[in-house]
């Protein structure tokens, strides 16, 4: 069982570094970064004592699936899509992406019909 992922989450979600949360754990800052770094196991106390300090429950340290965060991954592809969006050509576009509608992929022309209504929807907005 693998407890550091979990710990760093933890101090990580608290805010705190190695230094102040090692301190508030009553342990030196080399053994949290052992723990952290899966050298060192901690033990059942430390477990518990961390839990109340990071504010989760004991079970927290034991989950070995790791946590997405979807609205970030979302947010991440959307920006490098519009990032694209503004800097490569139409057909880099359709290429990369693969766009389609009803089923079938957009031919060159559809698409920059679309990029172009969409271009000329924001130049109004403005």
């Amino acid at each position: 069982m693998k407890f550091g992922r979990n710990f760093i989450k933890a101090r990580s979600r608290k805010g705190v570094d190695q230094k102040d949360a090692a301190a508030a754990l009553e342990i030196s800052p080399a053994f949290l970064s052992k723990v952290e770094n899966d050298k060192s196991k901690p033990s059942i106390d430390l477990i518990l004592k961390a839990a109340q300090y990071y504010g989760v429950k004991p079970a927290f340290f034991f989950d070995d699936q790791e946590e997405i965060d979807i609205e970030n991954l979302k947010s991440e592809k959307n920006m490098r899509f519009i990032q694209d969006l503004e800097t490569l050509s139409d057909i880099e576009i359709k290429d990369k992406y693969k766009i389609q509608l009803d089923g079938k992929d957009l031919t060159t022309n559809e698409l920059k019909g679309i990029m172009a209504y969409v271009r000329s929807l924001r130049s109004m907005e403005e």
